[in-house]
C-alpha cells in the first residue's frame, strides 16, 4: 500500500453492527481522495463481535488496520493507540457509530488545504432529540465562556489536523474521563487556529451511546472536569 498521507482513527466499543457499514463508507471516500489514506479501527475492549468484524474489514482492504485493547481505555485511549499505530502526517478522528458522516472527511480535508488552519473541526447539526440538542448547546456555551472562545461546536471530536498538534493536545488528557469534550478548548489554550466546517450529525442507527437522552449526571461530571482543566491551563500562554 502507498504510504498514507492521512490516518482516519475510529475507536470502537461494542460496535459490531457499525464496523462493516463504517468501513464500506470510508473505503468509498478513500477511493475519491487525492491522497493515500488509511483507516485505523481500534477495538476498545468490546464484549461483542467488534474485533471479528474489524479483522474481516482489514482482510478485505489493505487500507484498513485493526488495533485491539484487551480492556476498555475510553475514546481518548483509542485515539492514542490509533496515533501510535499510524504514521501519516495528517490525522482525522471520527466516531464509529456513523453519527459523523464519513462522506464529510473530504470536506474537512479541503478546508485544511484552503484555509491552512492548525485544526479543522466539524460543527455538528444533530438529528436527535431536543434534550440532547439543548445539552450540547448549553455545554458549548459554558466552554466558550470559561475559556474565552467563540467556537460553534468546540466539543466536537470530528477533527482533522497535523499529527503533532493532536499528540500535543492529548498530552493534557490523563486524569480526565471526558477529555473528548475538550478538544476545541485544548487547541484554543495552545493558540491554535481552528477552521469550522458545518456537517450533519445523524442519529445512531445501531448500538448504544454512553449518553442517556438527558445526560444530567454526565453533564455535571463534564462541568466539574472543565473547571479543573481551566485551573490547569490558567497560566498557559499561547505559542
Amino acid at each position: 500500500m502507498t504510504t498514507p498521507g492521512l490516518n482516519v482513527i475510529a475507536p470502537c466499543f461494542n460496535e459490531e453492527l457499525n464496523v462493516e457499514p463504517l468501513s464500506a463508507r470510508v473505503r468509498a471516500v478513500f477511493d475519491k481522495m487525492p491522497i493515500a489514506c488509511e483507516l485505523i479501527l481500534v477495538d476498545d475492549g468490546s464484549k461483542d463481535g467488534t474485533w471479528e468484524r474489524i479483522q474481516a474489514a482489514s482482510r478485505d482492504d489493505a487500507r484498513i488496520r485493526g488495533v485491539r485493547h484487551e480492556k476498555n481505555r475510553g475514546i481518548v485511549g483509542g485515539w492514542v493507540s490509533g496515533l501510535e499505530n499510524g504514521s501519516a502526517p495528517l490525522v482525522c478522528l471520527i466516531d464509529s457509530d456513523l453519527q459523523n458522516r464519513p462522506e464529510d472527511i473530504p470536506r474537512l480535508y479541503e478546508a485544511y488545504l484552503r484555509a491552512k488552519p492548525d485544526l479543522v473541526q466539524a460543527v455538528r447539526h444533530p438529528k436527535v432529540n431536543r434534550n440532547r440538542i439543548a445539552f450540547s448547546k448549553g455545554l458549548n456555551a459554558i466552554l466558550n465562556v470559561t475559556f474565552g472562545m467563540h467556537l460553534r461546536d468546540n466539543k466536537s471530536g470530528f477533527v482533522l489536523c497535523p499529527r503533532e498538534h493532536l499528540e500535543d493536545i492529548l498530552r493534557d488528557a490523563p486524569g480526565y474521563r471526558y477529555f473528548q469534550s475538550f478538544i476545541g478548548v485544548a487547541a484554543g489554550v495552545r493558540g491554535l487556529r481552528i477552521e469550522e466546517v458545518d456537517t450533519d450529525f445523524d442519529a445512531r442507527a445501531a448500538g448504544e451511546s454512553f449518553l442517556s437522552n438527558f445526560p444530567v449526571q454526565v453533564s455535571v461530571r463534564i462541568i466539574q472536569e472543565l473547571m479543573r482543566y481551566r485551573a490547569q491551563t490558567l497560566r498557559r500562554k499561547p505559542r
